[in-house]
């Protein structure tokens, strides 16, 4: 038994008065100014209609491929750069020099009296 499909059978030979396969023919030319190339109005509007479709079918693509990919990025780069900002922040206040301590309050003068100093301000 043959396991095999058949082979499939070769095409026939061309007949001897046929030009070859691999030999190209000229096609006729029509002239230029013949017919000038126009547009029906159901043909422009048609056109029209595609292009108006496809155009926006592209914006759609492009939209949603943006909000999808590069706003998530825009916002981690913000993130990233308000942490940074805030780490700087508080690396600036442990390097300064300590505030100086607050200061005592002032004392009264010598033979004034606190109602007295009021009086003064």
């Amino acid at each position: 038994r043959n396991w095999y499909p058949p082979l499939p059978h070769a095409p026939p030979p061309p007949p001897s008065d046929a030009t070859s396969p691999m030999e190209i023919t000229p096609a006729a030319e029509a002239a230029s100014s013949d017919k000038p190339f126009t547009f029906t109005a159901a043909e422009t509007i048609r056109v029209g209609k595609k292009l108006a479709w496809h155009t926006g079918k592209s914006a759609w693509i492009f939209t949603t491929s943006f909000l999808i990919l590069v706003v998530p990025l825009i916002i981690q780069l913000h993130r990233e750069e308000s942490m940074i900002a805030m780490e700087q922040e508080q690396l600036g206040v442990l390097s300064s020099s300590p505030a100086a301590p607050a200061a005592a309050p002032a004392a009264a003068p010598a033979g004034l009296h606190a109602w007295d100093v009021c009086a003064l301000c």
